[in-house]
């Protein structure tokens, strides 16, 4: 029943689950003189890039499991098959043969697994199991045959590990904690209609000009596509889970990636959502783009006509308002670390055209209807000039935490865009406000049958102007009447209060980072 839980609730619907990768054996070889089969696998699935496993040239070879064939005998092996499956995401493949085996002789084969497009509907992980199966005739014309399974993890679409190997087999190289960072041009979007008509709109405001025309054309679109981020109030979203603020993620952490329409959608992301997001509407306007994977950072970078790089800090944009910077000064500050990584030499340098024709391409995406723009409020920004600002209390006026006692009622829209309805009932403490934040629904489970949810979950916090910020280190959940544990504690809620106290907007976040919004009213 635990499984409902990733499905929906103001806590659960951000659950994120921190998993190492770590590779499987079949067990203890045998002895000298003996055939021995040892099958090495992964442990984890990124379903995002699930086109990747089935491209045996792929510019990251993402095999899924190995087969090491050793024939430790005195005698020559022949007709060697292998094959491998997914349960639920690949069918049995064509056996892969080998002619013959001699003695003293290893054969290693690879399994890169043609998956199907169902790993791309998975929003949170699911189990899977890898099974292999192989025969071989010895010496004596015998036929031997052998089977193994391992155990899988189907991750969400949106979850990205930054390296494949284990901790044994890292060195202090900056690129072995990363070697994964080519994929990340699966989550810039080749062609989505969303991004591409935003795109389309800062290049109107830089006039309409070709931007491989000429190098100023290339400057004068790049400069339109950041404002356009700073007209429709993206912000930057530092992950909650991170103590070190120096940095925007870590590599030994699940990261959670947005996709650009995500990005556009929720109007905030982390240093890799904000990258990914200008990488995409780079390559609508035909500006080559590439991203810059560095120690706990990433930022996009375009390629004018001439060939002169283009770097841009895209987490400038800062809280969205008052406190973003100019392009002007996002191109500064990009320059500075750029001069930085290429004088060290740790970061990755990621062509995400390279990327997509060398077998990293994007996952389907769910078709959104074509005026989606206009209902997430984006034009009225675009054309507004910058929209409204965020309500401010008029002068002389303070709200207190006595005001915004009594019961409300919310929405939560996650980034799927699931909806949740619940009420929160608040009470004032002094300065202390104490939330309580309780829902129930029905949710179909992984059985295919409906079941109910209830949740509870506490929150602690304080009002500051029209700022109202509080923690929840304490929930109950239930699945039909029975308990199970919390999962993405602590949770963050930040909230704006209109200044009639009549209604509140903000977003929560969870322990990893992964956010909500979510609107209450009285």
């Amino acid at each position: 029943m635990s499984k409902l839980l990733r499905f929906s609730g103001l806590a659960l619907i951000l659950v994120g689950i921190v998993l190492a990768i770590v590779a499987s054996t079949s067990g203890p070889a045998k002895s000298e003189g003996e055939v021995t089969c040892t099958i090495k696998g992964k442990d984890r699935v990124i379903t995002g890039v699930y086109k990747a496993y089935g491209t045996t040239d792929c510019i990251v070879p993402m095999w899924l499991a190995k087969t090491v064939f050793r024939n430790g005998t005195g005698q020559r092996l022949t007709d060697l098959k292998v094959r491998y499956k997914v349960g639920g995401y690949a069918d049995w493949c064509s056996w892969h043969k080998y002619v013959a085996v001699d003695p003293g002789q290893t054969v290693v084969d690879c399994f890169y697994p043609i998956l199907s497009s169902e790993c791309a509907k998975l929003t949170t992980r699911a189990p899977a199991e890898l099974q292999v199966e192989y025969s071989y005739v010895d010496g004596s014309g015998a036929t031997k045959e052998g089977t193994d399974t391992r155990r899988l993890t189907m991750m969400g679409r949106h979850e990205f590990i930054f390296s494949d190997l284990s901790a044994g087999e890292r060195t202090t190289s900056f690129q072995d904690s990363d070697t994964y960072a080519p994929l990340l041009a699966a989550w810039v979007s080749r062609s989505d209609d969303v991004v591409a008509r935003l795109a389309s709109m800062a290049n109107k405001r830089a006039g309409g000009v070709g931007a491989s025309g000429s190098d100023e054309n290339c400057i004068k679109v790049m400069r339109e596509l950041y404002e356009i981020m700073r007209t429709i109030h993206i912000s930057y979203q530092h992950p909650e889970a991170l103590a070190d603020k120096s940095m925007s993620y870590d590599a030994k952490l699940v990261q959670s990636l947005q996709y650009p329409r995500d990005t556009i959608q929720k109007r905030s992301g982390t240093c890799i959502d904000l990258a990914i997001l200008y990488a995409a509407m780079l390559n609508s306007v035909n500006v080559r783009p590439f991203l810059v994977s560095m120690d706990g950072h990433c930022f996009p970078m375009g390629k004018s006509p001439s060939g002169r790089w283009i770097p841009v800090e895209a987490t400038c944009v800062g809280d969205g308002h008052q406190k973003s910077n100019s392009f002007e000064d996002a191109f500064k500050s990009a320059m500075k670390t750029w001069a930085k990584v290429n004088s060290n030499g740790r970061f990755n340098l990621v062509d995400v055209r390279e990327c997509w024709m060398g077998g990293i391409s994007n996952p389907e995406l769910t078709p959104l209807p074509p005026d989606i723009l206009e209902k997430w409020g984006i034009v009225k920004l675009v054309e507004g000039g910058g929209g409204a600002q965020p309500p401010q209390p008029p002068q002389g006026q303070t709200l207190s935490p006595a005001q915004l006692a009594g019961r409300w009622t919310y929405t939560l829209v996650a980034p799927n865009g699931m909806t949740t309805q619940g009420a929160f009932q608040i009470a004032a403490q002094g300065n202390q406000l104490q939330l309580i934040a309780t829902s129930a629904y029905q949710m179909l489970g992984p059985d295919g049958a409906m079941h109910q949810c209830t949740e509870q979950n506490n929150f602690t916090g304080t009002l500051s102007g029209q700022s109202l910020v509080a923690e929840c280190r304490q929930a109950t959940y239930t699945v039909d009447g029975a308990a199970v544990p919390p999962q993405g504690l602590p949770l963050r809620l930040t909230l704006v209060v209109a200044a009639n106290a009549r209604a509140m907007q903000g977003q929560v976040a969870n322990a990893t980072g992964m956010t909500a919004q979510i609107r209450v009213q009285r």
